[in-house]
């Protein structure tokens, strides 16, 4: 099943979400989140700054990151700059 955890902080630290399918409004739903880590268990995920699937986007994968783990423990981990507001999510 496909899963990803994201974290507010970075090394798995801080608030987490779990997610396990589409989200087009995390806004209206009341949960978009600043990332800093994550963690993708299952599957490939692409991140949204934007609602509606749109504006800048990162990619993550359970066979990504540093280790070819599905583990990203800081932003660097996914070529990032620095934390990343989410605010739609697609699982694909």
């Amino acid at each position: 099943m496909a899963k990803l955890i994201v974290f507010s902080a970075i090394g798995f630290n801080g608030t987490s979400k779990e997610f396990r399918s589409n989200d087009p409004d995390l806004v209206q739903n009341g949960d978009d989140f600043v990332v800093s880590s994550a963690i993708a268990i299952e599957g490939d995920w692409t991140l949204f700054h934007e609602p509606g699937f749109a504006g800048t986007s990162i990619g993550l994968s359970s066979s990504g990151g540093p280790d070819s783990d599905g583990t990203y423990k800081d932003s660097a981990d996914w070529d990032g700059t620095g934390e990343f507001h989410v605010k739609s999510i697609q699982h694909s």
